[in-house]
């Protein structure tokens, strides 16, 4: 694809031929090249290198001369990068970036900027200048370093706001661009220029701009990312130019550099140098799992999942199984039992990905770590904890206060760090917990929260994910508090996390708001992984107190009809008891309707006829708080349904787990998870050729779970008043009879539905209930049943609406 050629002087387009647009091209392409080619050239220098034995005088007994090749700048070296960098900037109006693309092709970078730059720096030096060198010759090589930093930060930029056409391009000219950085006398070169401004007292604007400058550089190169390598591919280690930047950094003290300024950063003179520093430490440790710091190289990658399962496949007994004409086979292996539905999943029907997805500043797909880069990573990771963290989150989050929008790259990349940097702290036992203290601290923790819950009504899925990871390892970090010299500081930060009605509300809203067509597989991951920490953090806490409070704002609505007589008294809200009871209204459960989808708008929320006039208030009150009954927040079926996506391929199980065995056992719920597309990918937990944490576990709650369901699709009025859906795959239904007969799984619980089923009788006349669900009622005890199924209103599928304020005042202790 050409460029358009537009006539700028009469503002409009004028229409070309193709043979006229080639023209054009080839003329600019001309005269961007003839000012490349006015930069210098490489030209044979002789020097008199001295051999021999040298005299009494010192002076050699005989001389070599030597011819080498060296680049020369030539004397309007300037005016031809100013003339470069015009033509960068005229082809930022187009799409197309074809300067750059030339730029790239004619390897401009390497054969002409570089050089320039090098030989300059080595001018600008006090220990290596000409001692004839005016200050005006100086002034000039200043000019000339200046625009080559200029011209670095342009082509190393990076392209993602660009057309998925262009990124393409710029693919390979990027990476090469950064094999040309990383060689030590560029390093060096740009340090030296940074180090000899920053030395001064006070920077001229100039001055502080080419600092700037030299820091956007590194930060460029660092975030050009190296091809995607498997960590078993092997002789592909070439292509990979990251950790040879690291180790060149580190030789060259460039990360020592980038410490002192991170220590540094509560100064103000730092203050525009702290977002670039935020993606130069972030893109050091970008796609590095924190178990590669730490473990052995090669260990952290294997993936648990695709290994096959460790039982012995003769173990168990024979199964009759039906091949549903009325034959009954006979099977002497489990495997070949469950081999019918085993891989449902693998050629699935109509999975629902992300539309688009996200750039996230969470990258799960780690890449292979240079066994010699992982002690530069550990040391850096360290240092900057020990030496670093606090003062920089400090001011960072200092900064924060006063930004008009949180949504942009530097707040998730700096959430990130934080609990990264958090993560390496608790993996390493030779850090001092107190090193991370900042973060921790209620103030910035609440900062934190504020920007979790604005991520979520704003919907910034790619931004909410960092947030939630920063909140989870915060919560790890004051639990491993507890009990230590700081054991104070957690109890201050954990007492006023629980205290806050909302803040609890916030973390149930996080388990409800996964959506598969918007946001991504490792999202509902975080989101599990954070549910478990902060429910495993609230349930240790609320045991060691005697009595625990949460302070919550509540809205108190009282009806009253529209009259005509507007001096008729209207009824006022009823007064908070003494002892902290509400009236119905407070304590109802909100209706909402089955979706599998987008959430959906319901009109007239609240069942107030348009005759009904509502008085809303808001209270402040506080009750008396009780663990057990707040996990029945999570006992919904939006919830049941979001965590068993997890299970298609099984992942995060470690954290899956409880969450589902907390709403089937621990709340009663199993019915919750009759629905179709939830039951189908229980199934795939009989699979014996997948190995995860916790499969013996999860095995017997899901024999648990079916056990419940088959009770219940055998009668019709259990399947209707629990709305189950029944399974397509009779064959693999009866592979699960069959598998339930012969085996003990599932039969520790006592069940919550039994077989010893009830008179379902009609609902109550005077309740105003549709006439389709007049048989619908409630269970009760007969004469010579007992009742097996407690009248438990269907839960929840989906929040109605996640902006309107969710009230969970009915799971507390009134």
């Amino acid at each position: 694809m050409e460029p358009e050629i537009e006539d700028y002087a009469s503002g409009e387009e004028q229409p070309y031929s193709d043979e006229q647009v080639s023209e054009e091209v080839d003329r600019y392409r001309r005269i961007v090249l003839s000012a490349c080619s006015s930069l210098g050239n490489l030209q044979p220098v002789t020097k008199a290198v001295r051999s021999g034995c040298f005299g009494g005088e010192g002076r050699p007994i005989h001389c070599v001369s030597g011819t080498n090749m060296e680049y020369v700048p030539k004397d309007d070296c300037l005016s031809s990068l100013k003339d470069i960098k015009r033509y960068i900037q005229m082809d930022e109006q187009g799409d197309g970036k074809w300067v750059l693309q030339w730029l790239g092709e004619w390897q401009v970078l390497e054969r002409d900027i570089i050089p320039i730059f090098t030989l300059c720096v080595k001018r600008l030096l006090p220990s290596t200048q000409s001692p004839n060198a005016t200050d005006e010759d100086r002034e000039h090589i200043l000019k000339i370093v200046t625009m080559c930093v200029e011209l670095f930060v342009f082509l190393t930029w990076n392209m993602k706001t660009e057309s998925p056409e262009v990124k393409m391009r710029f693919t390979q000219i990027l990476q090469m661009y950064k094999r040309m950085f990383a060689k030590n006398e560029v390093i060096f070169g740009l340090l030296s220029i940074a180090v000899m401004h920053l030395r001064k007292g006070h920077n001229t604007e100039r001055e502080a701009m080419l600092v700037k400058g030299v820091l956007y550089v590194f930060r460029n190169i660092l975030a050009i990312p190296d091809p995607l390598i498997s960590p078993t591919s092997k002789n592909m280690s070439g292509l990979e130019v990251h950790d040879k930047l690291l180790a060149i950094l580190d030789t060259e003290l460039a990360v020592d550099f980038f410490m002192t300024l991170l220590s540094s950063a509560d100064d103000r003179r730092f203050k525009d140098l702290r977002p670039i520093l935020v993606d130069v430490i972030y893109y050091m440790f970008y796609r590095v799992p924190v178990s590669a710091l730490f473990d052995e190289h090669g260990a952290w990658f294997e993936h648990s999942d695709l290994k096959r399962g460790g039982r012995h496949p003769t173990f168990g007994g024979v199964y009759a199984v039906s091949t549903g004409e009325g034959t009954i086979m006979p099977v002497f292996n489990a495997r070949e039992v469950l081999r019918p539905f085993a891989n449902l999943f693998k050629k699935p029907d109509k999975i629902r990905l992300p539309k688009v997805e996200p750039e996230c500043p969470v990258d799960y797909a780690w890449r292979s770590v240079d066994p010699d880069a992982i002690p530069i990573l550990r040391r850096i990771a360290t240092v900057f904890i020990e030496s670093c963290f606090n003062p920089f989150i400090i001011a960072m989050f200092d900064d924060l206060k006063t930004a008009t929008s949180i949504v942009n790259d530097t707040v998730p990349r700096l959430l990130y760090i934080a609990g990264y940097f958090i993560d390496v702290s608790l993996a390493n036992t030779e850090i001092d917990l107190g090193c991370t203290c900042a973060v921790v601290q209620t103030q910035i923790f609440g900062q934190v929260m504020r920007f979790t819950s604005t991520y979520m009504e704003l919907k910034e899925w790619s931004s909410l994910e960092p947030a939630m990871y920063c909140i989870q390892q915060i919560l790890l970090a004051l639990s491993k508090m507890r009990g230590t010299k700081l054991d104070s500081l957690s109890e201050n930060v954990l007492s006023n996390l629980f205290y806050d009605g909302d803040a609890l509300d916030l973390f149930v809203k996080l388990c409800r708001v996964y959506r598969p067509t918007k946001m991504r597989r490792q999202c509902l991951e975080q989101i599990a992984r954070l549910a478990d920490t902060f429910l495993n953090t609230l349930k240790a806490y609320a045991e060691s107190k005697s009595g625990m409070y949460i302070k919550k704002k509540i809205k108190r609505s009282a009806k009253k009809k529209a009259v005509n007589d507007a001096s008729q008294p209207s009824v006022s809200d009823e007064p908070v008891a003494a002892n902290g009871d509400m009236d119905e209204d407070e304590t109802k459960e909100p209706s909402v309707p089955d979706s599998d989808g987008e959430l959906e708008d319901s009109g007239n929320e609240g069942g107030v006829s348009s005759d009904d006039e509502n008085i809303d208030t808001e209270q402040m009150v506080e009750r008396s708080f009780d663990f057990a009954r707040f996990e029945n927040a999570f006992a919904v079926n939006e919830v049941a349904k979001s965590f068993t996506n997890l299970l298609a391929p099984p992942s995060a199980m470690e954290y899956v787990y409880p969450m589902l065995y907390r709403i089937a056992i621990t709340c009663q719920r199993p019915f919750l998870f009759f629905k179709k597309r939830t039951m189908d990918r229980l199934l795939l937990m009989f699979n014996d050729e997948l190995n995860f944490p916790h499969r013996v576990e999860m095995l017997d709650l899901v024999c648990w779970i079916f056990r419940q369901y088959m009770v219940v699709m055998d009668v019709p009025d259990l399947c209707k008043y629990y709305k189950a859906e029944g399974l397509n795959n009779k064959l693999a239904v009866e592979c699960v009879l069959a598998f339930l007969k012969n085996t003990r799984f599932g039969t520790s619980v006592k069940p919550v539905i039994t077989r010893h089923v009830v008179n379902l009788l009609p609902s109550n006349k005077d309740t105003s209930k549709n006439e389709d669900d007049a048989d619908v009622g409630q269970i009760t005890e007969d004469s010579n049943h007992l009742a097996a199924v407690p009248p438990v209103p269907v839960a929840n599928d989906t929040l109605e609406d996640m902006d309107d304020d969710f009230d969970l005042d009915q799971y507390f202790n009134f």
